[in-house]
């Protein structure tokens, strides 16, 4: 079979699937929660190195590989039954490096699960200019009459095309629809 066909019958299934779940009732506790990030993130590459991988977009200036971080986050949770644990599908948009005039933007998704406590953890992939990698994060979330605030540490797979990154990121997300 070729390439294309397999496309075909994979959107096919995937179109499909959509149209059936329609007529399902929905998960008790889904919810969806947005609210913006903020963090620092280390590459685990000498400054030389990094300012080289930069030239392309950047020609000129040298660069050190931490960096600021600024985003958004999208969270959809369905929740395990009576309890306040759930399951987490995580969609991250971040740019690193503004303090050093430089742009590096990323996206990351992430599916993960959150207990009662807080504890959560995850993993996904994560596209950067630098290629496509795997992140993986764990963290604590603190909530508190409707906000939540997570703290994460995450760290970036390195791979062929990009180097290890190191981040931690906090924030503050408000649930902004809700199904019982």
């Amino acid at each position: 079979m070729t390439k294309r066909k397999v496309f075909l019958a994979l959107a096919l299934l995937t179109m499909s699937s959509w149209l059936f779940a329609q007529d399902l009732d929905r998960p008790a506790g889904f919810s969806v929660v947005l609210g913006p990030r903020i963090g620092g993130g280390y590459i685990f590459q000498t400054s030389a190195a990094f300012t080289a991988s930069l030239r392309d977009f950047y020609p000129t200036g040298d660069y050190f590989p931490a960096m600021t971080l600024f985003g958004i986050t999208v969270e959809e949770r369905i929740l395990l039954g009576n309890t306040r644990s759930h399951f987490a599908f995580q969609e991250i948009v971040l740019v690193g490096g503004l303090e050093q005039g430089i742009a590096m933007p990323e996206g990351a998704i992430l599916i993960g699960y959150r207990d009662y406590s807080g504890l959560e953890v995850g993993i996904g992939p994560i596209l950067h200019p630098a290629g496509f990698g795997v992140v993986a994060a764990v963290g604590w979330t603190f909530s508190y009459k409707g906000v939540h605030v997570p703290v994460d540490i995450g760290f970036t797979i390195p791979n062929a095309e990009r180097p290890a990154l190191l981040s931690l990121t906090t924030g503050f997300n408000f649930e902004i629809l809700r199904r019982e």
